[in-house]
């Protein structure tokens, strides 16, 4: 397999929400082309921290982070399904599927749009605003905007955090569709029940153990 990145020894100090620890202590992750990387944790365990290190957003205090693709990945390489409702209200869901060909400038496929939506439960809403649906459908029209393009990579924060058992199933299933076809994801999640049957790998924060895929 095709290692996508690799992050040695991340350690970060200091304290996190609420004025509470948020510590990675050595981490070591390895994400490859073709699998699904589960990481487990309680809530402040340090899963977004983690994610926004090999994400490029933050640095660690200890460490390295070493991309395939070079020290910037791109959007072709990398997407986030971020934690926070990262979308833009002033836009229809539609036009925030399609944000990755504005910010890549590479075109997307009008079948894999409809197939990744209909995936989703959120075909009928492509006209709406994104201040008119609902939590749950927000965060699977970020979903929707991670997986439309295919990247090599994606880093998925609690993504079906807001879903009913249904819907994240979708959610999970189309992830997995993803490293089927060749991408390297990562999802974070504080059950997880939800992340065996799916992973290949599971790094675990401070948690009880459970056996990967």
């Amino acid at each position: 397999m095709t290692r996508v990145v690799e992050a040695t020894g991340l350690v970060v100090r200091g304290t996190g929400r609420a004025g509470r620890p948020a510590v990675l202590d050595g981490i070591d992750v390895a994400m490859e082309a073709g699998t699904v990387t589960g990481l487990v944790g309680p809530s402040l365990s340090g899963k977004t921290t983690l994610l926004s290190i090999l994400a490029g957003w933050e640095p660690p205090d200890e460490g390295r982070v070493t991309w395939q693709a070079g020290p910037k990945p791109g959007w072709d390489d990398l997407t986030v399904i971020p934690q926070g409702f990262a979308l833009l209200d002033e836009l229809s869901v539609e036009e925030n599927v399609r944000l990755p060909e504005r910010v890549g400038g590479r075109a997307i496929d009008p079948h894999r749009l409809a197939a990744v939506t209909e995936a989703l439960g959120i075909a009928h809403l492509l006209g709406r605003f994104t201040s008119e649906i609902s939590v749950g459908e927000r965060q699977r029209t970020m979903a929707a905007r991670a997986l439309v393009g295919e990247p090599g990579c994606i880093l998925a924060d609690d993504p079906v955090a807001h879903q009913d058992e249904r819907h994240a199933g979708d959610v999970l299933r189309l992830l997995r569709a993803a490293a089927d076809r060749g991408a390297a994801c990562l999802v974070a999640t504080r059950t997880p029940a939800l992340v065996v049957g799916v992973a290949d790998t599971i790094v675990h924060l401070g948690v009880e153990r459970f056996p990967p895929r």
